[in-house]
């Protein structure tokens, strides 16, 4: 009987006799098939590691080690990668779990088989060239299937270990035969050879690129839950199509998702992984009209390309690009939510979480926002304003009203999260909410709080231990897993920084920060899809100071002369001027410094009598409680670490009668912060000071803070503004009974009232990159430079030739040095897990270039997608040490230095002959004793006079792994007991670098201003919905637009943008006049005989209109109307009465130049 693998039997007998194998147990033993099609696969990769020259033995010669390394992915055609992938874990499967296997997933197996074996004799043996292209036949179903001989999972280990020993000892043999070296290696060159000359004829064998989109496919709807071998689930026929389409009407579904009523949640439409998932965009709507008209229920909609996914629910929003496929549960809430959910207008906000009028103005502006379909939303609200409370209120309303299940609320540090589940266990008594980075169990969880790595962690963890690699189990976060992402402080840098995650989940979006608008960044508005400057809500510290929900502040400036000016040697006593001689004397130059300037002061030079007097002034002058007996609660932001410590120990020094607890660092150094912020946080308890390195700048509520003090220069307005805000929080009875908190005080020792009152241009922050990005992008960055013609000349002139002849050691070539940059950047995309969801949302592009030909003629384009997309994407490769690291980093901006002749080379040169003279102290260890005289060359002038990229190069491979035996500076530290001189000590006005507008403030003006002006004539006609004259109308423009109120049209357009009704505005402000409003329907009323359930609606109408002055007809079918009959309008008038409601109503929104309706 004749087999698919015949093919192989020329040249590669004994992968021949393993294949036909497999082949056999396709039908008699499912499970064994898949064991020997690995066992043949392992056959068949040792001996392409054994005979192509190409090929590098990785760390470890198992087969997961052997088909993951880099030469042998980039040897294979893309899309046969995933074929030997899926061989590889089947066959692990079949000899590790106790999962089922099908004679489906054999017979899949074998096929893949056949394909990896066809290319591997297609390009491998001699007459590769002229391999017919050959089809894989399914073996005979009809074929007697002996199932008294299958394997157990126990024999099928055992026979494992036999085949690995066989397998070593064959090998062994093979090698002995091959006598020399020699003939080894010509018999790999032959092969190279053969290789070659087989690539040169294009190869037209179909490799079912087809199977590989599905597995793709499959993969993502397997880790969602979905069981593939359902009936029903794929090419599910349908009628109805469009003759257009296909004259039959009948289609062919490619995937239908259903429900356990047997209804369709969602239909999937896929198209070649080569095509643009868009082409599938029509079919897969027809489709789903179909299905809709065959289920009466409407599926969710996805197309696909395998590597792109859209979402589309076409009744409530536009096509969004998402990560993956949606689980059963997630598709039901989408349809049950699509009847169940509620209008805003009948759920009200819980005003015992968030009552004020400003945080109730949130929640309809948020609920708004959504209703219009929109998926983001950003609230701008002043620390101390009740954003956590606000966000509360909102996953409360959003779950009553059936917008959302479960909820995740990102931070960027875990104090924040315990803060925020205390608030949330308080406020939704009734949910459960989890904190991930405490718990790991996550089940009936209604609400998750993480800081943004943890979460991260839990997604990729989650992704790599799905049912790829552990046998059938279904992840926990999927793309659909929650409703609504809740961002703490929602900025730039933190969706820089960590934006895959928010693309990875399909959910509402709200951002919360007390950044003000104008600090805001563009691409922040741009991220939630706003207009800059406008968010979806916002509240700053002006709005709630005026509006008494927070205390300002009174601003101490304390000018201390060392922390402004530095400390200079001529204005010392003799006494301290000998201190600073032995303190800062150069051993080198023999020198002391004229000055120490001001910025090294509490960075690492500490003056016992700075600290002392700035701690007397805050023992002084801070607000008191307790009568005036104690100091309240006080935060000191101190520089660093030390410095902190150091404010702590002379605190300690100078009041030993609070026995060491009154004031204490609290930071990220210390492992019980948390425990010292929970007792800070109490009113009674101690510590009374907090001395803080950033952990407090943000987000810590602690209403009883009275005393700031600013220790430290800050340049940041965001900071700044933030810092500010732990005092502003309201207070009452701190002082006693009925002596709230009115105010509290900020010290300020840096000068940073001055700095901030100045017209200043702050420089855009952006997240730090990492070591390996900052590497990456500086290799890109020299082969880019190696590139061009005037590097050509820079690197090759005579005299730098001379020098290369001269260099005692082999110098690296331009063409040599471009191809090892290369190598070395596709290496880090080669090396990518595909399974990481940060990798996964670019694998199409990962694909590209992972084929190493991709890389040889890199264009514009190509660079820009290396830069932004994959030098920032993680890879396997190990982790070097970070000096080491630093060490290639340092050498690269030589190189760049060198090739463009930047000034920067000597500063750099020196470091490097730095790091050589610390090397030097190691010369007793042999590595580095071997290459000594190499690193005293390096040291002297003459060794850098003309260098070249290329002695850089070498001489970075010498020493880049002798860095780790380097010792580390410590960080020097000095302390000096110089007398301080304090200048007088007066009350500034804190900056406010905020907008000086705000628009929440105008809007009450306006409002407040148009309501005590009801009886303008303008006005009051449009109350009684009479048309204005010409001169009604310049009346009116003049009363709005010269009033101090509005101050000008320009800014009222800016607050309520060019496109207003005017009209309509002001109804809803001052209402309709009520006998207005029931002459409008009199005639109506009194051609009609009306029951008393359509009496009532009418009333309802004039009420509505009398209070809010214009309706939409939609209103009309939802509550009140709908308490009434719950068809609304159409459920209480026939088809002419409603059409002739809805004309009434639609009279009292024309435009205000027009003419209107009247009775």
């Amino acid at each position: 009987m004749s087999s698919n693998f015949d093919f192989l039997k020329p040249d590669f007998p004994e992968i021949y006799e393993s294949a036909t194998r497999v082949e056999t147990l396709a039908l008699t033993d499912s499970r064994a098939c898949c064991f020997y099609a690995r066992y043949t696969l392992e056959q068949a990769v040792i001996w392409l590691y054994d005979h192509d020259p190409y090929l590098k033995l990785p760390y470890d010669n198992n087969l997961g080690a052997l088909i993951h390394e880099q030469t042998f992915k980039d040897n294979l055609p893309p899309n046969l990668f995933p074929k030997v992938r899926i061989i590889h874990k089947m066959g692990n499967r079949a000899a590790h779990s106790n999962e089922k296997i099908s004679e489906k997933d054999a017979d899949y197996i074998t096929q893949e088989l056949f394909h990896f074996l066809y290319w591997l004799c297609r390009y491998y043996s001699p007459n590769g060239k002229n391999l017919p292209q050959l089809q894989y036949i399914p073996p005979a179903s009809t074929q007697e299937k002996v199932r008294s001989d299958q394997k157990t999972l126990a024999q099928l280990q055992k026979l494992e270990q036999e085949l690995s020993q066989a397998q070593e000892i064959a090998r062994i043999a093979q090698k002995t035969q091959q006598q020399t070296e020699a003939e080894y290696n010509q018999i790999k060159a032959e092969i190279s050879q053969l290789k070659q000359a087989n690539s040169n004829v294009k190869d037209h064998h179909d490799y079912n690129e087809t199977d590989t989109r599905k597995y793709l496919i499959d993969v993502l709807l397997k880790e969602m839950g979905w069981d593939l071998t359902q009936p029903h689930f794929t090419e599910y026929e349908i009628t109805g199509m469009p003759e257009a389409v296909n004259p039959t009407g009948k289609g062919y579904i490619d995937y239908v998702l259903w429900d356990d009523n047997g209804l369709p949640l969602a239909v999937i439409e896929a198209k070649r992984t080569q095509k643009d998932a868009n082409l599938g965009k029509r079919q897969a709507q027809l489709y789903a009209d179909c299905l809709e008209k065959q289920f009466n229920q409407r599926p969710i909609i996805f197309y696909t390309n395998g590597y792109q996914t859209y979402l589309w629910d076409d009744g409530n929003y536009p096509p969004r690009l998402v990560e993956g496929f949606l689980k059963k549960d997630e598709l039901q809430r989408i349809i049950y939510r699509r009847s169940h959910r509620k209008p805003f207008e009948i759920v009200l906000p819980n005003q015992e979480i968030a009552g004020r009028s400003y945080q109730i103005e949130a929640l309809k502006r948020v609920t708004e926002t959504f209703e219009k379909k929109a998926r983001k939303a950003l609230l701008v609200m002043a620390t101390g304003t009740g954003k956590t409370r606000t966000a509360i209120a909102l996953v409360d309303i959003l779950t009553r009203a059936n917008w959302i299940k479960r909820v995740l609320f990102l931070a960027d540090r875990t104090s924040l999260i315990t803060q925020a589940k205390r608030a949330i266990q308080k406020h939704l008594p009734h949910a459960t909410a989890i904190d991930l980075t405490q718990e790991k169990d996550v089940s009936g969880a209604d609400i998750l709080l993480s800081t943004y790595p943890t979460m991260m962690n839990r997604i990729n963890n989650d992704i790599l231990s799905s049912p790829s690699s552990r046998g059938g189990e279904v992840k926990t976060f999927g793309v659909g897993y929650f409703d609504l992402i809740i961002i703490d402080e929602a900025h730039r840098s933190i969706y820089q920084k960590y934006q895959a995650l928010f693309t990875y989940f399909d959910a509402l979006l709200i951002g919360l920060t007390a950044t003000p608008r104008n600090e805001i960044n563009r691409d922040t508005y741009r991220i939630f899809e706003l207009e800059a400057g406008n968010p979806t809500f916002a509240y700053e510290l002006q709005d709630a100071i005026a509006d008494g929900y927070l205390v300002p502040p009174t601003g101490i400036n304390v000018p201390f002369k060392f922390l402004r000016s530095g400390v200079k040697y001529a204005d010392l006593t003799p006494e301290e001027k000998l201190e600073y001689e032995e303190k800062f004397y150069n051993e080198e130059t023999g020198e002391i410094p004229k000055e120490i300037n001001a910025a090294a002061l509490n960075g690492w030079l500490f003056n016992i009598d700075t600290v002392d007097k700035a701690l007397e002034i805050l023992m002084d002058w801070g607000l008191k409680i307790h009568q005036g007996d104690r100091l309240g609660k006080t935060i000191i932001f101190a520089r660093n670490h030390q410095h902190a410590q150091f404010i702590e120990e002379r605190f300690n020094y100078n009041y030993p009668q609070y026995k060491g607890k009154f004031a204490r660092v609290i930071d990220s150094y210390n492992n019980y912060a948390q425990s010292l912020l929970d007792d800070f946080s109490e009113a009674e308890k101690e510590p009374m000071i907090a001395i803080s390195v950033d952990m407090l700048d943000t987000g810590v509520d602690v209403p009883e803070v009275v005393n700031l003090m600013f220790f430290k220069p800050v340049y940041s307005e965001v900071k700044f503004n933030q810092m500010i805000g732990r005092g502003t929080r309201l207070c009452p009875n701190l002082f006693g009974f009925g002596k709230d908190k009115t105010e509290f005080l900020i010290f300020d020792l840096c000068d940073n009232f001055t700095y901030f009152n100045q017209e200043i241009t702050e420089k855009e922050q952006s997240p730090a990159e990492s070591l390996q990005t900052r590497l990456l992008k500086a290799k890109l960055e020299l082969w880019d430079c190696l590139n061009t013609a005037e590097t050509t000349t820079l690197v090759n002139n005579p005299q730098n030739r001379v020098k290369e002849s001269q260099a005692s050691y082999t110098v690296v070539k331009t063409d040599n040095l471009k191809e090892k940059i290369l190598d070395e950047l596709h290496q880090h995309v080669a090396s990518m897990e595909e399974n990481n969801f940060l990798v996964r949302r670019y694998l199409e592009t990962v694909l590209t270039f992972r084929q190493r030909e991709k890389w040889q003629n890199l264009n514009p384009e190509d660079r820009q997608v290396i830069v932004n997309t994959l030098i920032p994407l993680p890879n396997t490769l190990p982790v070097e040490n970070p000096r080491i690291k630093n060490f290639d980093l340092l050498c690269l901006k030589i190189q760049l230095a060198i090739l463009k002749n930047s000034p920067n080379f000597e500063r750099l040169r020196d470091q490097i002959r730095d790091l050589l003279t610390r090397l030097e102290t190691k010369k007793t260890i042999p590595i580095v004793k071997d290459k000594l005289n190499l690193i005293e060359q390096v040291q002297t002038e003459r060794w850098w006079q003309d260098v070249t990229v290329y002695l850089v190069e070498e001489m970075r491979l010498n020493f880049r792994d002798l860095m780790v035996l380097i010792d580390q500076r410590d960080e020097i530290i000095i302390y000096t007991d110089f007398e301080d001189e304090l200048g007088d000590l007066e009350i500034l006005e804190v900056p406010n670098r905020q907008t000086g507008f705000s628009p929440y403030q105008y809007k009450k003006r306006v409002e407040s201003y148009i309501l005590a002006h009801q009886d303008h004539i303008a006005i009051a006609k449009l109350k009684r919905n009479l048309p204005l004259t010409d001169t009604d109308l310049q009346e009116l423009e003049k009363m709005l637009f010269t009033s101090e109120a509005l101050e000008s049209r320009d800014k009222f357009e800016l607050v309520y943008g060019k496109n207003i009704n005017l009209k309509s505005f002001m109804l809803e402000l001052v209402g309709l006049d009520r006998n207005t409003a029931k002459q409008a329907f009199s005639k109506y009323l009194e051609n009609n005989n009306l029951n008393a359930n359509q009496i009532r609606f009418i009333e309802q109408i004039i009420n509505w209109l009398t209070q809010r002055g214009v309706m939409k007809p939609s209103r009309l079918y939802e509550s009140p109307f709908t308490d009434i009959h719950t068809a609304g309008l159409d459920g209480v008038f026939n088809n002419e009465d409603a059409n002739n409601i809805i004309t009434i109503i639609r009279s009292f929104d024309q435009p205000i130049e027009t003419s209107f309706y009247s009775a």
